[in-house]
């Protein structure tokens, strides 16, 4: 079961109330009885006056009641408007989407480009045809995306429009292989046999979420256990940070599939975007064709639903 963020009781409504322009029976009767009334003490055209008057009024200083009412109505437009937009960290106007089908347009503020721009760094070529493919079919949509080479274990995370914010040595699946086990997500760890460590390759349209600690992690699939998070270094005969530093890809290979992030780089460029929206996450295929995995598809083909609510807590621990 997924807990959503925006999920609140339904406002209540009153059975007569001018919040929702029905004023009721015994309201008009009673504005009614005060009219005759004051045409009774003041007399017809001086009580018809005081009367206009007193309505005048009453339209331009609005109630206390209805200055809060107003408020109210205002404030629940802004919250509805902000699910049906998903709106991007730090930005008023800029959405997310939540269609069947990536939106072609380019991000607000950003240069549209042609192929992916890794400014001074220097990919491996897997990666640039990855990041070049994204860009020019626009698969991504307006989602920020990652791209994961298994081969060099390093991840790229890109701006919307393609750019390059940084890059990072990562921790990976021990087997090397492209697709998931059926039903890997709810072995336990200690039953899980060496040879079914994978980290899956593929297009994965992320979800934030929590390890059965509550601590944020970042799901490419959920029911496979395959999340991003930070190094764990529970296991000491591992040796997780000293495999982080070596230069060597073929060290940085330890995990049980989950993608092991430097703290650091999770705090600064994981956690505050993809830990409460969606992105995409290409994982390049270590055996498979590229054509493979990501070509078997025409572009757009593929669901682009991004969210915000943040799935179930779930134990990633020593993955």
């Amino acid at each position: 079961m997924t807990a959503n963020t925006y999920d609140s009781p339904a406002p209540r409504r009153p059975a007569a109330s001018r919040d929702y322009g029905d004023d009721g029976f015994f309201q008009r009767l009673a504005r009614r009885l005060r009219d005759l009334l004051i045409m009774g003490v003041a007399g017809p055209i001086t009580g018809a006056c005081a009367i206009v008057a007193l309505h005048f009024a009453l339209g331009v200083h609005p109630s206390q009641a209805d200055i809060a009412a107003e408020a109210a109505r205002q404030r629940e437009a802004e919250r509805a408007l902000a699910i049906l937009e998903d709106r991007w960290p730090g930005t008023a106007h800029g959405s997310i989407p939540r269609t069947a089908a990536p939106d072609l347009a380019p991000a607000p503020g950003m240069p549209e480009l042609t192929a992916a721009d890794f400014r001074s760094v220097d990919p491996t070529p897997d990666a640039r045809h990855m990041a070049d493919w994204v860009v020019a079919r626009h698969d991504n949509g307006r989602m920020p995306f990652m791209v994961l080479d298994k081969r060099d274990a390093r991840l790229y995370v890109f701006k919307p429009n393609g750019e390059l914010i940084d890059q990072t040595p990562v921790l990976l699946g021990a087997a090397h292989g492209d697709d998931t086990f059926p039903g890997i997500g709810d072995v336990p760890i200690d039953k899980v046999k060496p040879y079914q460590r994978t980290t899956a390759a593929g297009r994965f349209v992320t979800r934030p979420g929590l390890d059965a600690d509550h601590t944020d992690v970042v799901w490419l699939d959920y029911d496979a256990a395959l999340a991003m998070h930070r190094v764990i270094n529970k296991v000491k005969s591992e040796r997780r940070l000293q495999r982080l530093a070596s230069p060597n890809p073929k060290v940085r290979r330890i995990s049980w599939g989950c993608i092991n992030i430097p703290i650091a780089f999770f705090d600064s460029y994981i956690s505050p975007v993809y830990g409460k929206h969606s992105g995409v996450t290409y994982v390049i295929p270590e055996r498979k064709s590229f054509a493979e995995v990501f070509e078997r598809t025409p572009a757009g083909a593929q669901p682009m639903v991004a969210s915000t609510e943040t799935l179930a807590p779930k134990d990633v621990a020593q993955r």
